[in-house]
Formats: structure tokens, sequence, C-alpha cells
């Protein structure tokens, strides 16, 4: 996303995109799921089953980019100015999401569900997702909660960062793995899924991403410009990931592990891509940058879409992989489209209003 505060990496942007499809292609899954077994025909439904990884692909992105725009905590941000940056990228399709909420649920619907917004509570109010998705397909909305908590919180991260140094970003994230391990011992492991959607389980995920951008602006990883290293390190990531699906994830050491995991290994994916050289293709960059820019109205849209979709058809859940790919494109290449009107008419007008908060 292009912003008057940091140098353009259009490489995230391409990688947006990507955890958007992957979130798709997770939801419109069907009945597809792993059967058990690490067999070469397995690969492809353990993925689509733990598709929801995207979530941590895009908050750990969101992590990596600020740190960019701190400049690795040098930079002195303007606190209200980001906040109202952050306001202008999110809240105009979140508040159309809303109402749309409020109005297939008009008769229940009271006061608190505009509170919401403002509590940064979109992450209550149900049991497996976000709130409204009992009245309208809207459950991806709880991630804007989590996120905006993480943004009210960044601009001190980052100053802490700049004062305290790497060892402080570190210690919170150790600090993040034993309150997980404390609450899933208490809880029990049910628990998973309260920390699943909350900034308890989130935030040394957006953390890992900035910790990751800091040592990118040092150089750190530039050893990655070379093919063979890439290859060791993306290979070795996915058995990572393979094997991390495998595991029940209703336990103690999975509840408290699993975020930061699966952080550190989108991470180690976004720094192969970065430095990647891939073939110069003018044309196709740019298609991927700009769907990256509409991966937002992507996220919040394609289940309302997809649904309407298989209803309009009258598809049948699917039950084997061919299905659900095919099912899943199509049900892409809508989303794409809305996404494209909805960025344009919705998102990218109160865009051009942002203002530049780091300072002189």
């Amino acid at each position: 996303m292009y912003s008057l505060n940091t140098k353009y990496i259009d490489r995230l942007d391409h990688l947006r995109f990507f955890a958007a499809i992957l979130l798709i292609f997770h939801h419109f899954r069907g009945n597809v799921n792993w059967n058990g077994h690490l067999q070469l025909e397995s690969i492809i439904p353990l993925w689509l089953q733990n598709g929801s990884t995207g979530v941590s692909f895009f908050l750990v992105l969101t992590g990596f980019l600020f740190c960019q725009i701190s400049n690795g905590g040098q930079e002195n941000l303007k606190y209200w100015g980001f906040i109202y940056n952050r306001v202008l990228r999110i809240f105009p399709l979140m508040i159309f999401l809303v109402f749309i909420i409020i109005c297939c649920s008009r008769q229940t619907s009271t006061p608190m569900d505009i509170l919401r917004i403002i509590t940064l509570q979109l992450n209550t109010g149900n049991s497996l997702t976000g709130w409204g998705h009992d009245f309208y397909p809207s459950g991806p909305i709880w991630t804007i909660a989590v996120e905006f908590q993480f943004y009210l919180f960044f601009p001190f991260l980052s100053l802490f960062l700049n004062r305290y140094g790497i060892k402080y970003l570190v210690a919170l994230v150790i600090l993040m793995i034993a309150t997980r391990f404390n609450i899933a011992i208490l809880k029990g492991g049910d628990i998973y899924y309260n920390v699943y959607h909350s900034i308890i389980g989130r935030l040394d995920q957006f953390i890992i991403g900035m910790i990751l951008g800091y040592y990118y602006q040092k150089g750190i990883f530039r050893f990655l410009e070379k093919w063979k290293y890439q290859l060791c390190f993306l290979s070795t990531t996915i058995l990572i990931f393979t094997y991390l699906f495998k595991f029940k994830k209703l336990n103690v050491i999975y509840t408290s592990l699993s975020f930061t995991i699966e952080a550190v290994l989108w991470g180690i994916i976004t720094l192969c891509y970065i430095y990647i050289r891939l073939p110069k293709i003018n044309k196709l960059n740019t298609i991927l940058s700009y769907l990256g820019m509409c991966s937002f109205s992507m996220y919040l849209l394609h289940l309302p879409i997809g649904i309407m979709l298989n209803k309009l058809i009258g598809w049948q859940v699917p039950q084997d992989v061919f299905t659900s790919l095919s099912q899943s494109i199509i049900i892409c290449i809508l989303t794409i489209l809305v996404s494209l009107f909805t960025f344009n008419l919705i998102e990218k007008p109160f865009m051009k209003m942002r203002i530049k908060y780091t300072k002189e």
C-alpha cells in the first residue's frame, strides 16, 4: 500500500493478495479435510483445512510494514496522526459492513452494536468468529478489533524499540507465550479459539513482523538474495508448517506456541519473497500490487459474496479437492471484481485524505 510515510514495497502487497486467496480457499473448502496421512495427495487438503493461517500472515505483514514506517524505531511518530490515518484506512468499509449487519439484525439490535466500533469489540459476541456473523456472514470482521488494538500500541512499541533495543520486543514475545500457557493451564484446551480471536493470541505475531522488519532494515537477511538459501529456507518452512498443522489445536502446548511459530514461518516466507529475483514483468507486478491493495475488501467481503454465489448457482458442498478448488476459483474471481469496485468507491477516497505523521 502506497504511503506518505515510507518507501513503497510492492512485494508486501503481492503477499497480502496471496493471504486473502488462502483464506478464501479455506472458507469454501467444503468437507475437504486432511485424512490423517502424510502423502503427496493429502498435502492440498491439509493446507485447505488450515488455511486460516492466512490471518497470521496478514498480521506479520502489518508488523513488518509498520517497522519500515518507523525506520526500525528511529522515526518519531505523531501518535494521533498515525491513528487518524489508520481510521481512514480501516473504518469506511468496516462501518459499511457494520450497518449491513445492523440492518439484518434490526429486531434485536441495540446502541451497543454501534459502541462495538468505538470500544473495538468486534471480536466478541460470537463463540466461533466475529460479531454479527449470526445475522450476516461477517465473521472476518473480528480481526479489525485485534488489528486496531495493535495500532494503539504500535507507536509506543516503536518508541520502546528505539529506547531499549530489540530485546524489548523479544521479551514481549516471551510474555505473550507465557500468558497463553497460563490461560491454557487454567482454562483448558478449549480456550484456544478465544485466544485465536484476541490480541492475546496475536500480539506477538505483529511483534515478530516488527522484529524481522527491523533486521531487514539492518541488512541481516541479504544472504537470502542467493537462490540456494531461498530454496533451503522455503522448503524447510513448508515442512515445518506441514508438521505444525498435524497437531491437535486443543492442547496447552499448541495454544501457547503455535501463533508464534506461524508468525516466524510467515516472516521467513515474506523475507524470501522480498529478496527473490522474479522476471521483470511490469504489468504483472502492477496487477498483483493493485490486487494486494484491494485485499482488505476481499477479506471482509468474500464470505457474503461466496455464500450468495452458492445460493444462486445451487452448488453442493464440495466433497473432493477438484470441486473445492474449482468453486473457490470462481468465488475468488467474483470477489476480486467486487473488491475492485468497493476499494475505489469506499476505501480509496478516504485514503487520499491521509496525512504525513512522521516528524521531520
